[in-house]
């Protein structure tokens, strides 16, 4: 869901990019373009999260996650996703700038209030609070779980960007950038949704663990 608007946005933005460059001139319609991009992929990302995190869910559930189920959880906690994750963004990087400690801090508290959007929907400042609630007493085991998804995330960005950008360097090569650029967007889907699920059971695990097995599972088990 993420990967062909990323893809078509990437392809556009990198051509402009270079032959701007090349030749000494990039447009105001250029950065238009780029902040516009960028809009229409988050608004994609947070649909794709929030409909892995409702596939998860339903797994965890031991159902067999419908399509149409996904697809309008999906859309229907899209804003709210954004939301939390905007706020999210937006205070560790804070955390991060002003000291090391309090953003790697806001980050494994907060880790789960994406998750907690979906499948509880207590609100965008109530996610924070369910996320603070469930991360008590585990907060070092994310902490590593944190740091590697974290550094996987990392290695495919560095990578991917390092091949496209050498694939396109001059205007006259940059057809030669797509394929990279397809395997690029691929990859990134993928950790996306490795990344997506491994949270998800996560979550579902915290909250096994802080409030006990969900009682109509075990009903439906033992029926």
């Amino acid at each position: 869901m993420t990967m062909i608007p990323s893809l078509l946005f990437s392809e556009t933005s990198l051509n402009e990019a270079i032959t701007g460059a090349y030749y000494g001139a990039l447009t105001d319609s250029f950065f238009l373009k780029m902040m516009m991009g960028w809009v229409v992929q988050l608004f994609f990302w947070a649909v794709a999260v929030a409909a892995v995190i409702q596939a998860g869910l339903a797994y965890v559930e031991g159902r067999r996650p419908d399509l149409g189920e996904i697809l309008y959880t999906g859309g229907m906690r899209s804003l709210p996703m954004l939301a939390v994750y905007l706020l999210y963004a937006i205070a560790t990087g804070i955390g991060f700038t002003l000291l090391l400690v309090p953003g790697i801090f806001l980050a494994v508290i907060w880790s789960m209030a994406m998750v907690a959007m979906v499948a509880e929907e207590p609100g965008v400042f109530g996610a924070f609070k369910r996320s603070a609630a469930l991360t008590n007493g585990a907060r070092w085991k994310i902490l590593g779980i944190l740091l590697l998804t974290v550094a996987i995330a990392l290695i495919v960005n560095l990578l991917g960007g390092f091949v496209v950008l050498t694939a396109g360097l001059r205007p006259e090569t940059q057809p030669a950038a797509l394929p990279a650029q397809i395997v690029m967007s691929l990859l990134n889907t993928i950790v996306l949704t490795w990344t997506t699920t491994m949270f998800t059971a996560l979550f579902v695990e915290l909250r096994e663990w802080k409030d006990g097995p969900d009682t109509d599972r075990l009903g439906d088990i033992f029926a």
